[in-house]
């Protein structure tokens, strides 16, 4: 007797269908984990409707990894599989983030995985080789190290349709994110008439994900809105400063609760999440976390530093200090800002305020190095971009795009990447701070800021 297929409701995509299979591997503790992860972190301590998980995210990426696998390989004897893999790839791709995501990533993954950005990629591939999910994986027909395979980019068609510059990850994210922070005129994605356009085609002779030249408006919205979204929800400046408190909480609680090894022993780890480690830090008696619960309860009670000074600056000229951009954006603000309260403090012969220094991520509204690293191809099959090839890199078609060559130009402006460098101080201090200090901040840029909580 054949199982019947499972669906589950979704406010994105209406209804994602699970095999029999697929539900189990869902219902392990290791994905149930997921439920009790935030997606947006800091986020919903400004937009208070984005209270979704890393669950919900990843089941939007199985389901919309499987539409472009079925669309991509409709004519390949492989279908079947193919798209069984990528839905498992979409499913499986966070399940090594640790409470607060990427918060962990920067400082319990940080000692766990020294010089690795991305310490939950890094983790994913040691949970899946794991006896607490790999049976689950094979009994979905697939085999662990083709999900690895995959998320390193042996197959170059598979990792864009699962995590590349347009593929299944970053379109649910941004639907999904838009959704709940409500700022859908920015999330706004034609998911599914991209989808239909994609196909195989070879680029240079090697075969690459490309979607048909006529959706070239609808690519090009979707990273305007991606760039808004970041700009102006996931880098908002109260977001900023939860992340902040985040971090604190995080690094002053690793030691004493022993994070990295708790996180390396996956048996203890399928346990650890936000709702229980907060849980160990405001039951525990122990003063060695007296500073995590300090920075706990500020987070819980919205107590958030304030922005008291901000610079925009080309990530080129950030990284010239040395190449480090987190190293480089702390120096920046050290000699533009932080430098100027310590001398004032100190003529003062006052304490230093505590000050918290943030950067963002390069960002740019059409990011010509995403393009080049993400691959995004158009097919032009009837040349009309008259480059007499069928096969175009996304920069090639906006530079021969009337409309987009004047709505970009000058060159060089468009291909600028920009690093916004903040410093925060505890709202206590930030009086003193401004009749002190020269404060620069670019209140007059449009942002969001000025109608959310």
């Amino acid at each position: 007797m054949n199982r019947k297929n499972s669906a589950i409701r979704d406010p994105v995509h209406n209804y994602i269908n699970l095999s029999p299979e697929e539900l189990e591997l869902v219902d392990t503790p290791f994905v149930q984990r997921l439920r009790w992860i935030s997606q947006l972190s800091g986020v919903r301590l400004v937009f208070p409707g984005a209270q979704h998980t890393r669950l919900a995210h990843v089941l939007g990426v199985m389901h919309l990894a499987g539409e472009y696998a079925n669309q991509v390989y409709k004519n390949d004897d492989q279908r079947e599989y193919l798209t069984q893999l990528a839905r498992l790839s979409g499913l499986l791709h966070d399940i090594g983030h640790g409470p607060f995501s990427h918060a962990y990533d920067d400082t319990v993954f940080r000692d766990l995985y020294p010089g690795n950005l991305h310490g939950h990629d890094a983790h994913r591939m040691k949970i899946v080789d794991s006896d607490f999910i790999k049976p689950y994986i094979e009994k979905c027909g697939i085999e662990s190290q083709a999900l690895k395979d995959l998320w390193n980019g042996k197959d170059a068609v598979l990792q864009a349709i699962v995590q590349g510059t347009l593929g299944a990850d970053r379109m649910d994210f941004l639907l999904r994110d838009a959704y709940f922070s409500g700022t859908t005129h920015f999330g706004t994605i034609a998911s599914k008439r991209l989808i239909d356009s994609t196909l195989i085609a070879d680029h240079d002779g090697i075969p690459a994900l490309h979607y048909n030249l006529k959706v070239i408006e609808d690519i090009f919205q979707s990273l305007l809105g991606r760039f808004f979204m970041y700009k102006g929800v996931y880098f908002h400046r109260a977001s900023a400063a939860a992340d902040i408190l985040i971090r604190k909480l995080l690094d002053a609680s690793k030691g004493p609760l022993d994070l990295p090894g708790r996180t390396d022993n996956l048996d203890e780890y399928q346990w650890i999440n936000e709702y229980t480690l907060i849980g160990e830090i405001l039951s525990s008696k122990d003063p060695e976390l007296g500073e995590a619960k300090y920075y706990t309860k500020r987070l819980l009670s919205r107590d958030l530093p304030k922005l008291v000074w901000e610079a925009i600056i080309p990530e080129n000229v950030v990284k010239a200090v040395s190449g480090d951009l987190e190293h480089d954006s702390i120096t920046i603000a050290e000699g533009q800002f932080i430098s100027k309260i310590k001398s004032e403090a100190q003529n003062q012969n006052i304490d230093v305020p505590q000050l918290f220094t943030s950067f963002t991520y390069p960002m740019s509204t059409i990011d010509t190095q995403e393009f080049q690293a993400g691959n995004v191809y158009l097919y032009d099959d009837k040349n009309k971009l008259g480059l007499n090839k069928k096969s175009v890199t996304l920069q090639e078609a906006m530079d021969n795009t009337a409309y987009f060559s004047s709505f970009l130009s000058p060159v060089n402006m468009r291909r600028e990447r920009y690093v916004m460098i903040r410093v925060f101080a505890n709202k206590q201090d930030v009086a003193w701070i401004q009749d002190n200090v020269k404060i620069n901040i670019s209140s007059t840029d449009s942002n969001i800021a000025e109608t959310s909580y």
